[in-house]
């Protein structure tokens, strides 16, 4: 490659990037009512439960583009799902749009009675939130919600969608106790959880009592756990979080990814939004390129890398747009074509709406004189443009006919 080219790819690849920010503000249309009411939070369906002899409400929310393709998809479980869910589908399109997150299938649970269905044990007087010497009566039904989820809830989405292996479970307060629960007394059931701001005072923190057994007897134990809360969070949070992760640095188990944090100073419940973010962050962070894979880049490697990400998460998991991009530019610089056209081709797959990726795609495949695969680069670029209304038709079909005369 010249110098000329060189240089000239380069500013190609600026323009790559600028256009990655430009596609990720081209919204999806969102269903409207006949009186034009925005839809987009998903659609509730009521469980007849034989566990908890009741029935019990959730709102299910698929993800963006799940009936145009046959892809499997992660499924979040989210407690107190009325509550949550607006901010949580947000929070989950935006990070899913930039790629650090995969696209996910959400299952926000309502909550009829959080005080039985999310405590573990019963709890008497004297306890925070009850009644004179009657505590919270109806309190330590958790062992009985989490067989409902397991026997009820999660057979349920897995026959009537589209599910990939990998589950996550996040809750707040009350459904960060359950959360911490559910790790400990069925930790197979899920492979990832977010802890917000657990109620870990509950019951004289039988919970952190509970996890020096846990802990030290799995001294293997693959999962991906977030444990935050708001720096402003006041009696009965912060100290008895800190008190259980101190129990798990002592007893680390072999696989076991977490990580605790404070952040600001965000009160109980105003946290949860920051929570949420950070916490899918972390869990999905193995999505984001290693610094290794950066220096020392092959294709195998890089290939398998992406293979094994879609293994683990589902077929449309990718990477973060500006991570290829730093892959790209490394490599061009290095001048190493070919293994970026590798890359540009497989960021190209990953994010369909980036016609920019497509129009570079195609001149390195002129550059290294594969002409067809050009030609067919140009007129999938082609086909995006007209969709997303980006006015490159034009252009990209002067390309097309240039290579065609050649």
């Amino acid at each position: 490659m010249n110098t000329k080219t060189f240089k000239n790819s380069l500013s190609a690849l600026f323009i790559i990037f600028l256009q990655f920010n430009v596609s990720a503000q081209i919204a999806d249309k969102i269903e409207l009512t006949k009186d034009n009411q925005l839809l987009g939070l998903g659609t509730q369906y009521i469980l007849k439960s034989e566990v908890l002899q009741e029935d019990r409400p959730v709102i299910i929310s698929l993800p963006v583009g799940y009936n145009d393709n046959e892809a499997n998809y992660p499924v979040l479980y989210l407690l107190d799902g009325l509550g949550n869910i607006k901010h949580e589908i947000g929070t989950v399109e935006l990070l899913t749009e930039s790629g650090i997150i995969p696209p996910m299938i959400i299952v926000a649970i309502e909550s009829l009675d959080r005080s039985r269905d999310l405590t573990p044990s019963n709890a008497g007087q004297d306890v925070y939130g009850g009644t004179g010497d009657a505590g919270i009566p109806q309190s330590g039904g958790a062992p009985k919600f989490l067989q409902f989820l397991e026997k009820e809830l999660i057979p349920f989405v897995e026959s009537n969608f589209r599910t990939h292996s990998y589950r996550l479970l996040e809750g707040h307060s009350f459904g960060g106790l359950f959360s911490t629960y559910a790790l400990m007394d069925k930790p197979e059931l899920f492979d990832a959880f977010i802890i917000q701001s657990p109620a870990l005072w509950w019951n004289k923190e039988e919970m952190t009592v509970k996890a020096k057994e846990f802990f030290k007897s799995n001294v293997n134990l693959d999962k991906s756990v977030y444990f935050g809360i708001g720096g402003g969070d006041g009696w009965g949070m912060r100290q008895e979080l800190i008190r259980y992760v101190d129990v798990i640095k002592q007893d680390t188990p072999k696989s076991f990814r977490w990580k605790h944090e404070e952040i600001g100073d965000e009160g109980h419940d105003d946290a949860r939004l920051l929570l949420n973010y950070y916490g899918l962050k972390f869990v999905f962070s193995d999505l984001k390129a290693s610094k290794d894979l950066l220096k020392n880049y092959n294709d195998e490697a890089f290939l398998k890398g992406e293979q094994n990400l879609m293994d683990k998460y589902g077929k449309n998991a990718r990477r973060p747009a500006g991570d290829y991009f730093d892959i790209i530019t490394k490599l061009l610089n290095d001048e190493n074509t070919l293994e970026a056209i590798t890359v540009l081709k497989r960021a190209s797959e990953a994010y369909p709406m980036y016609a920019m990726l497509l129009n570079n795609l195609a001149q390195l495949y002129e550059k290294t004189n594969q002409i067809d695969k050009a030609v067919e680069a140009y007129k999938s670029g082609v086909m995006v443009s007209k969709k997303l209304k980006l006015g490159f038709e034009e252009g990209y079909q002067k390309e097309i006919d240039r290579l065609k005369n050649n």
